[in-house]
Parts: structure tokens; C-alpha cells; sequence
């Protein structure tokens, strides 16, 4: 096993198309967060792929599984009457744990190595990028 399949859990390998439904919970779900450019990357990666009808793999696969389990779960944690960032932080984790990932997966490298400021080198190592 490679690094990158260390990084990817059960998602290495697999690929998956986006749909545009399901996009649509993964961008409303980041729009109740503070606007950030690696989100932004992110979300316009996923677009791209939707638009050019292309399957999506690794960190995009990755963020698009994270990000939707994570909305439900959060949803489900706030009607047992948690507040939204308790049930933010636990659903975080548990998507984290549900696809066996890394946390450093979530962030195609690209974004990482467009933003550097908003990634520390944990970030860099965990891909192999150079810095």
C-alpha cells in the first residue's frame, strides 16, 4: 500500500461521479461556514467534474463523501438538540472514521499548493509535496 491509498482509506481507488443534488447539499452545507478560497477550490473542482461529465477519484472524492456525510450527520446531531458547532466538530470525525481517510486527504494537493499559507507543511508532507 502506498502513501496516497494510506491517505485515502476505503476510498483508494474508487471513483464516483457528482450529481448535481448532491452538490448542492455539499455547497449549502460549506456556505454555513465562513467563506474559505480552499473550500472555494474545492467546490469548483467538484463543479468542473459535474460540468464535464468526468468521474471524480482521491481528494475529491474524498471532500465530495466527507462533506456530504458530514451534512447529514450534522443535521441528525442537531435534532437530538446539539448546538451546530458541537455536532460540526463530531460529524467531522465521524466522516473522517467512516471512510478510514485521513484528515489530510479532505484537500486535493493542488489546493494545498495554491493556498500554502493555509496549509501547514503536515499538509505538504502528507501528499509529498515539496517545500
Amino acid at each position: 500500500m502506498n502513501e496516497t491509498d494510506r491517505l485515502l482509506g476505503n476510498l483508494a481507488g474508487k471513483t464516483d461521479i457528482v450529481l448535481e443534488e448532491k452538490l448542492k447539499i455539499v455547497e449549502q452545507h460549506i456556505a454555513k461556514f465562513e467563506t474559505w478560497k480552499p473550500n472555494e477550490a474545492m467546490l469548483n473542482r467538484l463543479r468542473n467534474a459535474l460540468n464535464q461529465k468526468q468521474e471524480i477519484s482521491g481528494a475529491d472524492l474524498s471532500f465530495y463523501y466527507h462533506e456530504l456525510f458530514e451534512s447529514q450527520r450534522t443535521f441528525q446531531l442537531m435534532q437530538t438538540g446539539m448546538s451546530f458547532p458541537e455536532a460540526q466538530i463530531i460529524a467531522h470525525n465521524q466522516a473522517i472514521a467512516e471512510y478510514a481517510v485521513s484528515g489530510y486527504s479532505i484537500y486535493h494537493p493542488e489546493v494545498i499548493e495554491a493556498f500554502p499559507d493555509e496549509f501547514n507543511h503536515n499538509w505538504r508532507n502528507a501528499w509529498g509535496i515539496n517545500r
